[in-house]
């Protein structure tokens, strides 16, 4: 397969501390955070990267769109199921990773005393921060890191070295936001303000993703078809619409009644370890068998699929998914 990864950027920067320590201090004080224990946890390595990175002095940030996804991530798991743009291929962390660990090959060739480390947001990192400070881009009103020219539909990566960084920091970039609310008015649930806080506890892909919990009532309604994640207020940034070449790629509709059908019947008839199997160099095997289980039967509630009655049933006395299962049967009737 042809190798398709083009880096958007990369710039190098003293490995000091966050710029938005106390206000990332202060969302997490707040609960923001939802049941993301671990960022809670790691808050000191987060607020101190030099501290807990010894002997690491600088860090090279470097970008790597996704929207286009990379030939080299692979075809999407699911062809009909509506997901995020970053979940359409195989998982970043192993094919990002890569591409990050042949730059930090080059950099050793040259430099063959010092020390390299790869990541990419595996380890307690605020490098949207580290992002903002190197200009590759300003905090947006949905969160995201955005870039003029680039949008916001990109990873972010970082190598951490032993090299001393530059003197001096690029000026940041302008923050075009501006009186734009799109992002906030977007989204179903009131998730973001505009003081730039996300509000996990409300965050659809918080939901379907991370949390291990069956959603309450007011989440299950406003999830629409939602399988795995949530791009909602990214796609209707102004600085990320002109990247899409068509409509239904910014609108992210799921596929066609039949192919739902297939593909969330697939789901539910599954084992848990046969779809970890079938997914387990993508980014849907982070919600685990169960929690993509979850996620069938409320989009199956949703679209109102009576076909899949009989698969829904087999779910009435589970022990975590049953009262989801009733609360489907009740919506597809």
């Amino acid at each position: 397969m042809k190798e398709s990864f083009e880096l958007s950027a990369l710039a190098h920067i003293p490995l000091g501390r966050p710029l938005s320590h106390e206000a990332f201090d202060q969302w997490l004080d707040e609960g923001l955070q939802a049941d993301m224990d671990y960022l809670k946890e790691s808050r000191e390595v987060r607020k101190n990267p030099s501290e807990h990175f010894k002997p690491m002095k600088s860090v090279l940030l470097v970008t790597q769109e996704y929207y286009p996804m990379p030939e080299s991530a692979g075809p999407p798991p699911f062809k009909s199921l509506r997901m995020a743009h970053y979940a359409r291929g195989k998982d970043y962390h192993f094919w990002f990773r890569e591409k990050l660990s042949q730059i930090a090959g080059k950099l050793q060739k040259d430099s063959p005393n010092e020390s390299f480390l790869c990541f990419t947001d595996a380890v307690p990192f605020l490098e949207r921060d580290f992002g903002a400070q190197a200009a590759l881009g300003w905090i947006g009103k949905n969160t995201c890191l955005i870039h003029p020219k680039k949008g916001s539909l990109f990873f972010i990566g970082e190598i951490l070295t032993t090299l001393e960084g530059p003197n001096e920091t690029p000026p940041p970039l302008h923050d075009f936001c501006g009186k734009c609310r799109a992002c906030i008015d977007i989204c179903p649930t009131e998730a973001l303000d505009e003081s730039r806080r996300l509000d996990a506890n409300k965050c659809l892909a918080f939901w379907n993703i991370e949390s291990k919990k069956v959603p309450p009532l007011e989440i299950r309604e406003k999830m629409e078809d939602w399988f795995f994640g949530c791009d909602l207020c990214q796609t209707v940034c102004p600085w990320n619409l002109k990247l899409f070449k068509d409509q239904s790629d910014f609108e992210q509709s799921s596929g066609t009644r039949e192919s739902l059908v297939e593909e969330l019947g697939f789901v539910l008839r599954s084992s848990n370890k046969q779809l970890m199997r079938t997914l387990k160099e993508t980014p849907l095997s982070r919600a685990g068998g169960r929690g993509l289980k979850r996620n069938a039967l409320i989009v199956i509630a949703n679209k109102k699929l009576q076909e899949l009655k009989t698969d829904v049933s087999n779910f009435e006395d589970h022990p975590q998914l049953g009262e989801l299962a009733r609360w489907t049967l009740t919506q597809i009737v």
